[in-house]
């Protein structure tokens, strides 16, 4: 009988072992994927595009290996970050008139004023203004020199980590005009985030109360034993992470 339980347990901490290096496969396989996915860019249904690009997991001693430009984004870091993104964008903006005001300010010297002020939607805004002063004489100009007193622009966007059916993908979006996204990079350090550490089996000592059978009769009483279970909380969590619970 003890032999038996025995192989029981091996059996079961071998199982166990197949699940966690399975585990750690599909890992290898998602950064493989990861290392070799382009941005890939859809419209949304109110007209504005979302960039998405497929996230490596690995921590942050791995990401030296596997992605060094990540890594030095977060080796100085004093916290440790669950997750990074590396996010490159490019703004292309059309061509624009404005308004401008000429101002003389002697017989040959003059200036042009202008503004450019505009917002776009909440958050996404471009303001600029400048002069340019030149000397303009017998129709030829010179000694021009333009100075932009004003030059910001407000940008809101949305970025996060979202699960696919077969990896985890970073995405991002802007309604600011010409806004595109280049490159995307990133990655889930914390691992426990996307990957449970939880042995499936359960093997130790047990004290309980309940009832006890022996001589023919049933009582209740105090049990202490040894127990070989299977954790359902692993499967349990599987099963409604779709759901986000």
């Amino acid at each position: 009988m003890i032999v038996i339980i025995v192989v029981v347990i091996l059996l079961l901490r071998q199982c166990n072992s197949t699940s966690n290096l399975g585990s750690e496969v599909a890992i290898i396989n998602m950064n493989q994927a990861a290392l070799l996915d382009s941005v890939t860019t859809y419209e949304k249904k109110n007209g504005s595009l979302v960039h998405e690009k497929s996230a490596l997991i690995a921590s942050k001693k791995e990401l030296k290996d596997i992605n060094k430009e990540l890594y030095d984004e977060v080796k100085y870091l004093k916290d440790n970050p669950k997750i990074v993104y590396l996010i490159k964008t490019r703004i292309v903006h059309d061509t624009i008139e404005v308004e401008t005001f000429v101002t003389k300010i002697d017989s040959n010297t003059f200036k042009l004023d202008w503004e450019y002020d505009s917002t776009f939607s909440v958050g996404n805004y471009q303001k600029m203004a400048g002069t340019t002063v030149f000397d303009f004489d017998n129709g030829t100009v010179s000694n021009a020199l333009t100075s932009i007193n004003t030059n910001t622009f407000g940008l809101k966007l949305t970025t996060g980590l979202k699960e696919g059916k077969d990896n985890y993908e970073i995405f991002i979006t802007s309604d600011y005009p010409g806004f595109i996204a280049t490159d995307i990079q990133g990655a889930i350090i914390d691992k426990k985030m996307v990957q449970s550490n939880e042995s499936a089996v359960v093997i130790g000592p047990s004290i309980g109360y309940g009832i006890v059978f022996g001589g023919g009769t049933v009582s209740y009483g105090v049990t202490v034993g040894f127990n070989v279970t299977y954790n359902l909380n692993k499967p349990i969590k599987k099963l409604f992470s779709p759901f986000g619970l």
